[in-house]
Formats: C-alpha cells, structure tokens, sequence
C-alpha cells in the first residue's frame, strides 16, 4: 500500500489508472481535463473551435494583455450556444473516462480548470471530492485546499475564486502535518515556468500558512514546468507533484 500523490492530469487517464494499484490511497490535486495542449493547440477545446480562435485568445496572454484574452475568451464562448453545449459534451464525457479510471481509495481536490459541480455529479461516489478540509491519513493530518485565486492570468474559469474567498479557506485549516492544494505558495522559484516564460502568481495567503504553522510537507501543482519543483522553505518541504501529463509519475508520500 503507497499513498500517491498527483496533480494535472489534464486527460492522461490510462496511464493515471497504471500508476494506481487497489491497495493504494490517491490524492490528487487537481485539473483533470485536458482542456488545451499549449505545445500543439491540442484538447478539448481544438474539437470544438477552430485554431484560428483559439490562437487569437492566447495571443493576449503572450503579450501581457490578459484584459483582451478574458474578452477574447467570453465572446468565443458565449457567442455559440451550439459550441458551448458540445463543449459541455466533451468535458462531461472527460470526466466520465477519469473517474472510471480511479481503481483505489481516492481523495481529489479541483483545480482552477475544473468544474466542482459537475465533478461532484460525476463522480458518483468513487471518489471523495473536497474543496476544503482536513483528513487523517495514516496518523497524520492533512488539510486540503482546492482551486485557484483570481489573479494574473485568470479567465473566469470555474476553479477559480475571489482572492478573500482563496484566503479564508487557508484560514480555516489550523495547524496540519501535511497541506496539500492545487495552488502553490508564493515562491518565485517555485512559480515560475520555464516553458510559458511567465511567473503563475502563487499565493502570499499559502506562504503566510507555511510560515506560521510549519507543515512537514506542502504539496501542489498548476505549474507544468518550474524552474524549481522543490525546496525546503524555513522547516516546510514544498513539493511540486505534477505535471503528470509530461511526466506520467506518481509521486510516493513517504513519513519521515
């Protein structure tokens, strides 16, 4: 039995389920759909708009002008009931294929790309869905936190929510030997992604937590290429357990 630990899956199902065996426990944190591959414009949104569209939203994003993109975003979306319904379609078929590939105890958080409601729907009891809380897991505590604060380089994605709303959940945690979230702690090493060029934000809200209680351990993904995917920041190992797509490894949480 290994208690294993992913996030961003971003549709790479098959290969979650090999990672998995029956007697093993899976927290995972966060974005399951593959709604966009940046590397070749790929996903669930390329079976729905064109190329053309979907470049012209990104393009604001690589210049900065992340204003236009949300406009840019909101119109194509809206502007088709059509689309916006098969959209629907496919990520609700997503979602199908995940869960159905669970084939252990699970524990998911959602990250700012999923849609909390529908997993919730979906998942049909075949997984334990928590957007806030704490669990004890083998002797020791763990507090999740899912989602994403509005920051940067948000869209008005379903995961995502009002930085005040992002800082209560954290509040609300105490004291955990273990914090796990989809976001990570406001670390610029951490941050960063050497592949988009751009820094994610991260959280001071996390990084106040770290430095006032001291977990063991902070799990996280959102960042698919950090420039640091751990450190130990004062007594707190932060650990970036994704990108799962790119590296299709589970990570083994191990008690020290």
């Amino acid at each position: 039995m290994a208690l294993k630990i992913m996030s961003d899956i971003h549709g790479e199902y098959e290969e979650l389920a090999r990672q998995l065996s029956h007697a093993d426990t899976a927290i995972l944190l966060g974005d399951y759909l593959n709604l966009i591959d940046f590397s070749n414009l790929g996903g669930i949104l390329a079976e729905v708009y064109t190329r053309e569209e979907i470049q012209y939203a990104l393009h604001g994003f690589s210049k900065g002008k992340t204003g236009i993109s949300k406009r840019t975003i909101r119109d194509i979306n809206g502007a088709n009931s059509e689309k916006h319904e098969r959209l629907r379609e496919l990520i609700i078929e997503s979602y199908e294929r995940f869960f159905k590939s669970l084939n252990c105890e699970c524990i998911l958080l959602f990250g700012n790309t999923d849609d909390p409601g529908l997993m919730k729907s979906i998942s049909r009891g075949r997984a334990e869905i928590i957007r806030c809380g704490v669990r004890n897991i083998d002797g020791q505590s763990f507090g999740f936190a899912s989602g994403s604060p509005e920051g940067p380089w948000t869209v008005g994605l379903p995961g995502e929510m009002p930085v005040d709303e992002y800082r209560s959940m954290i509040r609300s945690l105490g004291r955990v030997d273990i914090l796990c979230t989809h976001y990570p702690p406001a670390i610029q090493s951490l941050t960063w992604d050497d592949v988009a060029m751009r820094d994610e934000a991260g959280s001071p809200d996390l990084l106040h937590y770290i430095r006032e209680f001291k977990p063991e351990k902070h799990y996280f993904g959102h960042v698919h290429n950090p420039r640091c995917s751990t450190l130990v920041y004062g007594s707190t190992a932060c650990v970036n357990v994704g990108f799962f797509k790119e590296g299709k490894k589970a990570f083994v949480h191990e008690t020290d």
